[in-house]
């Protein structure tokens, strides 16, 4: 297996010794699509509280540069959503920057698509340079390459392998808790309320196909540079999206599985739009 890794600069592709996983075809060619694409912002961003509303203009400007890729709007030719989540989720991070400390603003941002970028699609993503707002101010992006999960771990902590995770931005629950008509909380096998924050994380990672949790405790705060940020701070709802989380509030978890395992892990409402988010703790 031979591994490369694909740098942009200006506007032009170099080769360096940062990797793109490649392997052999029965026809002797290579494959395995690239399923990651990073970028840096290029100056202050806005705050990682406004990851959903960055995620979706970032959303908006792909699938207009690629003319409507499957892989951007999660739709196939006929306007019908693709099954499960191998489309696009647009992740952000606040990461510090050289010589900084973080300050809580978005610093990297990272299109992760299961079902992997074709040649069209890595068209549109080194044509994503500038993203705007609605009052036309605009936000620069440089790519910094293309590649997969478990090569970008050692810059990431989102795309590490790790058995422990803390929520980076919140988990929004997509079910409400359910009870008798006494009132009485309806408890499955898990021991947890059927559709309470605990059981909605447990069901949506298996549905996602992670391991269930040996641990799992609520984090009050996401803690960017020296700030505790609380959940509730953060815009939880798209724009335009009427239906939103179940219950609109944000909730954050620490949880260990009984093995490492592949970031990045992000379920919930708004996972396609950087809700949701883990971090690897080493």
């Amino acid at each position: 297996m031979r591994i490369l890794f694909q740098l942009f600069l200006n506007g032009s592709r170099q080769s360096i010794l940062l990797k793109v996983i490649l392997t052999d075809c029965p026809n002797g060619g290579m494959a395995l699509k690239p399923t990651v694409a990073r970028y840096a912002l290029a100056g202050p961003g806005p705050q990682l509280t406004q990851t959903i509303l960055l995620a979706d203009r970032v959303h908006r400007a792909l699938v207009e540069l690629s003319d409507g890729s499957a892989v951007f709007t999660g739709c196939d030719e006929l306007h019908r959503p693709l099954r499960g989540h191998e489309h696009a989720h647009i992740f952000c991070e606040s990461n510090p920057r050289q010589g900084q400390q973080a300050g809580g603003e978005i610093t990297e941002i990272s299109i992760y698509a299961p079902m992997g970028f074709d040649s069209e699609d890595e068209a549109a993503l080194q044509k994503l340079k500038e993203i705007y707002d609605d009052q036309g101010a605009s936000t620069s992006l440089v790519l910094l390459g293309l590649g997969q999960p478990a090569e970008l771990g050692s810059t990431s902590p989102l795309f590490s392998r790790s058995r422990s995770w803390i929520s980076h931005t919140p988990f929004l629950p997509t079910r409400h808790p359910k009870a008798t008509r006494a009132g009485v909380p309806k408890v499955d096998s898990t021991g947890f309320q059927i559709g309470c924050p605990e059981h909605e994380l447990l069901r949506l990672l298996g549905l996602a196909g992670f391991p269930q949790p040996l641990e799992m405790e609520r984090v009050a705060y996401a803690r960017l540079g020296e700030k505790e940020v609380p959940w509730d701070a953060f815009v939880r709802r798209r724009e335009g999206d009427g239906r939103g989380p179940a219950n609109g509030k944000g909730y954050g978890f620490r949880i260990v599985f009984p093995e490492a395992v592949q970031g990045p892990v992000a379920v919930g409402y708004g996972g396609h739009f950087g809700m949701g988010e883990f971090e690897g703790e080493s």
